[in-house]
């Protein structure tokens, strides 16, 4: 064969394998996004899923604040009154005189 038309065949079989090589690297590429994509979307999930049971846990917290409040606005309501506090003396007036 001729040197010339044996190069070209090469060449050609070279560009032939190009394609499906590229993509297959980019397929490859494709599914490893997408599989991290994927790890995000559970790891999101699982955040919201704690979120929510950090957001009950304090919810609870908090109505057992408030029954313990009442509790004890009861119990300083039996008690007697305190006195009022006393007035704060009232200032003597302020002598103006000129220099």
């Amino acid at each position: 064969m001729h040197p010339d038309v044996v190069l070209i065949m090469v060449a050609t079989a070279a560009g032939f394998a190009a394609i499906p090589t590229i993509a297959w690297f980019r397929a490859q590429r494709r599914i490893r996004d997408l599989e991290m994509a994927l790890m995000a979307q559970a790891t999101a999930e699982e955040q919201l899923t704690e979120v929510q049971r950090q957001l009950e846990r304090i919810t609870a917290q908090a109505d057992q604040l408030l029954d313990q409040q009442g509790l004890l606005a009861a119990r300083l309501g039996d008690r007697r009154e305190l006195p009022p506090p006393a007035s704060p003396r009232p200032e003597p007036p302020r002598v103006v005189t000129p220099h």
